[in-house]
């Protein structure tokens, strides 16, 4: 019997059409993104290259992936790599998979840097649970091109360990000899405590804080795809019983630390928390203005504190 012949373009087609039996999400994007991550081709050179017989041993990690696939393992996870907005970055199951929606808060923060510009040469910004470092390192990246002429100093912290040493690997592949000058990355549950050298130089400092909190509520977990409750990191996506805990947390614990001048605090949040969330932004801060910015879907997703 004549072996089969797999070409590149009947590898696709198969893992399409199985993983459509399977009901795998996304069965095209998924056969694609394994099989370029196993050649180390783009998705568009697999077509410019449909003919080609990938070798054996390819054949075989090829095989190991979509077994794992099928056990609804990310395709993040898989591949060992995750794309936000100009970033190629490293990720594994110690952090979250940077989402759409979270590029919304990088946005905001370039806006406000820009107004924060005509005022000072230098901002200190805080992240609080940096996770892969997604966002701040697209901040510090970004900043430079689109609004030169303001330095940053950029604090992340994170409680995880783990994810720290994911978002330490991410700082030096993007920044390189700029790591760690610019960036600094504490691994603490949202700031350090009892470091008088760390509150001696941040004391009402800090001109940006920006957060992608934990804050889904324990009861609505569950109703997760099974993708991201079966392998993404609880610590980083169950807040508590409302799901502001998290938000309440931070904003007891950086008041001393915010420039009392001028401030923007940047918060993502969803549908489900943003109500609450406002109510408790606007207890705390009676004079700042507090905006809800929708996302591509038309939903709450963004709530900015600017204080003057």
């Amino acid at each position: 019997m004549q072996k089969q012949v797999w070409t590149i373009n009947k590898l696709i087609s198969w893992t399409i059409e199985f993983f459509k039996r399977k009901n795998i999400s996304n069965p095209r994007l998924s056969a694609e993104l394994l099989l370029s991550h196993i050649l180390n081709f783009t998705r568009m050179e697999l077509y410019l290259h449909y003919d080609l017989i990938p070798e054996d041993i390819q054949l075989k990690k090829y095989r190991e992936l979509i077994s794992k696939r099928l056990e609804n393992v990310p395709i993040q996870y898989l591949t060992k790599e995750a794309y936000f907005r100009k970033l190629k970055l490293f990720v594994d199951e110690r952090v979250l998979i940077p989402r759409p929606e979270t590029e919304l808060l990088v946005d905001e923060a370039l806006e406000k840097l820009k107004k924060l510009s005509l005022k000072k040469k230098e901002a200190k910004i805080l992240e609080i649970g940096t996770g892969s470092g997604a966002i701040s390192l697209s901040i510090i990246t970004e900043i430079q091109k689109i609004c030169p002429e303001i330095s940053l100093e950029v604090i992340a912290t994170e409680r995880s360990a783990g994810a720290v040493a994911v978002a330490e690997k991410n700082a030096r592949l993007i920044l390189k000899e700029e790591y760690p000058g610019i960036l600094k990355i504490i691994n603490c549950n949202i700031l350090p405590e009892n470091d008088s050298e760390f509150d001696n130089g941040y004391f009402a400092a800090f001109d940006m804080v920006i957060s992608n909190p934990p804050y889904i509520r324990e009861t609505d977990f569950e109703n997760l795809p099974e993708e991201i409750k079966e392998h993404e990191p609880r610590e980083a996506l169950i807040a508590g019983s409302t799901g502001t805990e998290v938000y309440s947390a931070i904003l007891d614990r950086m008041n001393d630390y915010i420039n009392k001048e001028t401030a923007f605090i940047i918060f993502e949040t969803d549908p489900v928390t943003f109500g609450d969330l406002k109510k408790i932004s606007e207890s705390r801060f009676e004079n700042a203005l507090i905006e809800i910015k929708n996302d591509y879907n038309n939903l709450e997703r963004v709530l900015l504190i600017s204080i003057y």
